[in-house]
């Protein structure tokens, strides 16, 4: 007689990655998660409509034996795909990190044993994988900040689902505007998320679970288009008042206080002091080139970067301004 069939036990863990047109980026991180401690594991990949072979290598990732599951996010951006991700998933911690990113061998293990501890929501710690110079793009997410960015984050799955799991409508209503090069990039979805869960379950940092993240050539037209999204912080506070003793400086700054002077300019020019107006203005110039001073890289690459350094730090200032004032938030 035959044996009956013995279902297949859950992984501990499901890793979720959507993915777009990063084949390389993704082989660096399948890489990273076939060489976890914690073997038992899934990882579900959600292509969202690549056109570079991503979604073929992750396919063939798994017809090689790696435990690699491949669906398709249609091209709807990377909340739907992560939200397509959680359908599948197989376990009772849910586990986000993005294509760009190069875990440590030990990620899930660390991840996995702050969850085992209690907490309902984990943030792990995120730094470059290589110096970042003037202008380039990475991560740091070096204590508990409050954003809970999903290019590291464990969440059981009970405590995800009971408070509504990923909002897919999260940045349009804060006021985010993803643009061309932005399209498809969750914003403020997962702060949100991270703080409904925190609010009614326990939070927690592991600064052991480490993620490396990809740093990304420089851009200036997407240095200036990002500065216009900063135009969604105000809501995005409204929202998670916390983040005002988690995140912004002083509780009312977002990132380092460069744009104070620029906020003083234009009060001074307004009641028409000039002269004052102009201090401040080079007060202002003087903040920014005294940061990139101390960056590194030589000093030819951080001139030409001043004048991009400034561009968006004024688009910046206005979005600011603009979002504190549809919200009644102030955040500057």
């Amino acid at each position: 007689m035959a044996e009956p069939f013995a279902p297949r036990p859950s992984p501990r863990v499901s890793v979720i990655v959507p993915v777009r047109d990063r084949r390389v980026l993704l082989g660096k991180l399948l890489d990273c998660l076939a060489a976890q401690t914690v073997r038992d594991h899934e990882v579900i990949v959600v292509d969202d409509g690549s056109t570079d072979g991503s979604k073929e290598d992750a396919e063939a990732r798994g017809r090689a034996g790696q435990p690699v599951v491949v669906r398709d996010g249609r091209g709807h951006g990377a909340v739907e795909a992560r939200c397509t991700g959680v359908a599948v998933a197989q376990a009772d911690v849910l586990a986000f990190t993005d294509s760009d990113c190069e875990p440590a061998p030990d990620w899930l293990e660390r991840g996995l044993a702050a969850i085992e501890a209690g907490a309902d929501v984990v943030q792990g710690r995120t730094e470059p994988t290589t110096v970042v110079r003037p202008l380039e793009r990475s991560i740091w997410v070096t204590h508990e900040d409050g954003l809970y960015a999903t290019c590291n984050i464990f969440y059981r799955r009970r405590a995800f689902e009971e408070a509504g799991g990923f909002d897919r409508d999260a940045g349009t209503r804060l006021g985010f505007r993803p643009g061309p090069t932005l399209r498809g990039l969750g914003m403020g979805e997962d702060t949100l998320l991270g703080w409904r869960v925190r609010r009614s379950g326990r939070s927690a940092f592991a600064p052991d679970a480490l993620v490396r993240h990809h740093v990304f050539a420089p851009d200036p037209r997407n240095h200036v288009r990002r500065a216009l999204n900063a135009g969604g912080f105000p809501m995005l506070v409204h929202e998670a008042p916390e983040l005002r003793d988690s995140f912004l400086n002083h509780r009312v700054v977002l990132g380092p206080p460069t744009r104070l002077p620029l906020y003083a300019a234009t009060v001074l020019a307004l009641v028409r002091r000039w002269g004052l107006a102009s201090v401040c203005l080079m007060a202002w110039v003087g903040a920014n080139a005294w940061i990139l001073r101390r960056s590194p890289g030589s000093t030819r690459r951080k001139v030409a970067a001043l004048p991009v350094v400034l561009a968006g730090d004024a688009v910046t200032a206005a979005s600011l301004l603009a979002g504190s004032i549809r919200s009644r938030t102030p955040v500057l």
